[in-house]
């Protein structure tokens, strides 16, 4: 009882700290990228599901079912349609307008972040399954009061479900895969399926888990059962895990009900998947052969070899980790310049020049710096911890396993996304923090079991500690939490290059506040000032733009600044250069206490070129 009483305690201090945060939030805030879901894909999806127009379903490319389907639940709080509200993002508005418009967000973005805290307790329900109380209620604390998830929590996007669903599938198979138990796999495949029609990046699950299967028998596996028939049934349970996904994708996007390679888009023939999918289907080629024509007699050499040398080969995997995480870290403390970090995350589209090997290196250190410093230097304390502890053990654990599988997860999604010529930036890469999380939660779970350790900290105290430690990071980020830097980075460094409109909303009630704001006509960098700017508002580089409007204000930010001064290059109607490089704006919104990330309010008549 007093353990259980422990736990719900965590849960509520959690859940009460999430609303603190969170629901003033939800509608003050101005995104870059929700108005696509807001206005369009959220209401599109829910009116063709309501006159069963199913080919309407594929609202776009993510394919985004999920959060469509959570999100929507916000429409029947309200009277007006949201596509309604649309023409005026760019339009003045009246006050009435401006309140309408923050209702929509607000009431769209709310299921979305109750969801979230909803499905918390299976977090800790299937890490508890896997790695006991004490690592699944601090991997609860990480992923529950973590910035950057609490911050993605409140927007309406597709990222928002795919970081929940992606590492529910993988924590399910890391349990079916311990205790055998076949709805485990099932659950695996199941949010499998919604994770892919999520978000096409899910697809890389599909190369991962079949990896996990092999990988199972050579760390723990082969001490039960000799090869051949753990090859064929883990090839069984791949096939079921892979049709239940199939299935659940199909049952779920009623538009491939009407265009069956709507599916096969969206899942195996998605191009994040092309670039694997031959050698994929090759390497099971590989193994029927092998099991049906020689009797496994190959594949029992190759896993012998391996498995003599598990320890080796887990090793090698988290040395390799352990590299790239100092390597970055000299970059940022000992002004190693072999890449530019801040130059690779500014253009996460494309990895740069030079041959395949420094251009990968540069993407994956890039992704790595952006999960290494955007979570609590608690929590990378603890997540060095638990890989170190990998090296010292002779006899690898549970605990190892699934910390080895985990580090594979991240070096395999930055090596695929750099494949893909694309950089993770923190939002690109959300699927990897609430595993980073509970690899953490694996390290301080360790620690607590140090003789000595155990001495000094109450296991009770360490958890009190871990909980005022993050709120009080939440407190001090707070509103702006996807944009969350860690203490230790200096402020000559900025993580989220690539924000989602963080200071947007701030500047708008800045120019609003001012007086005659609907006579005003202004040019900000990102539509989010716009959509909550009571004027007009300008956000392209068309040169009758500039000739044709008189701009009272510029509004400019840190993460459109590599952007801007690429495509003002041709105009001559004022000086972005001095416009960004400005000290003396008449307002200024520091993001994640950072000087040098900003969104900035200035006169536009002290920068027109004479």
């Amino acid at each position: 009882m007093k353990e259980k009483i422990i736990t719900i305690l965590i849960f509520i201090a959690i859940i009460s700290s999430s609303f603190y945060f969170g629901l003033p939030r939800l509608g003050t805030f101005s995104g870059v990228d929700e108005p696509y879901w807001s206005y369009e894909r959220v209401p599109d999806f829910w009116n063709a599901i309501s006159k069963g127009n199913w080919r309407a379903t594929n609202i776009c490319d993510k394919p985004g079912i999920t959060i469509a389907s959570v999100s929507g639940a916000g429409l029947l709080l309200m009277d007006e349609k949201p596509k309604d509200f649309k023409k005026f993002r760019f339009q003045p508005k009246t006050p009435e307008v401006l309140e309408k418009i923050q209702n929509i967000y607000f009431n769209l973005r709310l299921p979305v972040f109750l969801f979230t805290l909803a499905i918390l307790p299976l977090f800790y329900f299937l890490i508890k399954k896997l790695l006991g109380q004490t690592t699944a209620r601090f991997a609860t604390i990480f992923i529950g009061l973590s910035p950057i998830l609490l911050g993605i929590s409140l927007i309406i996007n597709s990222d928002a479900m795919l970081w929940i669903i992606t590492a529910l599938s993988t924590l399910s198979l890391f349990v079916f895969l311990k205790n055998k138990e076949r709805k485990y796999l099932i659950a695996s495949g199941f949010l499998l399926g919604l994770s892919v029609i999520t978000k096409y990046v899910a697809n890389i699950l599909f190369v991962y888990f079949f990896a996990i299967f092999f990988l199972e028998y050579i760390f723990h596996a082969h001490k039960e059962m000799e090869v051949g028939k753990y090859m064929k049934k883990a090839l069984a349970n791949y096939a079921l895990l892979f049709l239940t996904a199939m299935i659940t994708a199909f049952a779920f996007f009623p538009a491939t009900w009407v265009k069956f390679s709507v599916l096969i888009n969206a899942t195996v023939g998605n191009a994040v998947f092309s670039s694997t999918w031959p050698l994929f289907v090759g390497v099971i080629g590989l193994i029927a052969l092998d099991i049906i024509a020689f009797k496994t007699k190959v594949s029992t050499k190759i896993f012998d070899f391996f498995i003599k040398h598990k320890n080796i080969l887990a090793r090698t995997i988290v040395g390799i980790f352990l590299f790239l995480v100092v390597f970055v870290l000299l970059h940022i403390y000992a002004k190693l310049n072999i890449y530019d970090i801040q130059a690779i995350i500014a253009s996460p589209k494309g990895i740069g020049e030079g041959n395949a090997l420094y251009r990968y290196v540069g993407a994956i250190s890039s992704d790595l710096y952006s999960l290494l410093f955007s979570i609590s230097p608690l929590v990378f304390i603890f997540l060095l911890f638990s890989v170190f502890g990998i090296f010292r053990k002779k006899e690898l654990g549970r605990d190892s396993i699934t910390a080895i599988y985990i580090i594979i997860f991240i070096l395999v999604f930055y090596l695929g996304s750099a494949v893909n010529d694309v950089v993770t930036t923190v939002r690109y890469q959300i699927m990897t923090y609430p595993l980073a999380f509970v690899l953490a939660a694996i390290g301080i779970s360790e620690a607590l079991k140090n003789g000595k350790i155990k001495k000094m900290i109450h296991p009770i105290v360490a958890v009190v500690a871990t909980i005022v430690i993050l709120i009080a990071s939440l407190f001090f980020i707070r509103p702006h939490f996807l944009a969350y830097a860690s203490e230790m980075l200096p402020n000559k460094f900025i993580v989220n290059f690539k924000g989602m409109g963080e200071g947007s909303y701030e500047a708008a009630k800045y120019l609003n506040s001012l007086p005659g704001a609907h006579e005003m006509t202004i040019w900000a960098d990102k539509g989010a000032v716009c959509e909550r700017f009571v004027g007009r508002c300008f956000i392209d580089f068309k040169k009758r733009t500039f000739a044709n409007n008189k701009f009272d204000y510029f509004v400019v930010s840190t993460d459109r600044k590599s952007r801007s001064l690429k495509m003002s290059g041709s105009l001559d109607y004022a000086d972005f250069k001095e416009i960004y490089a400005s000290k003396n704006p008449v307002f200024n919104t520091i993001i994640a206490n950072n000087p040098n990330n900003f969104v900035k309010v200035l006169k536009a008549e002290e920068f027109l070129v004479k």
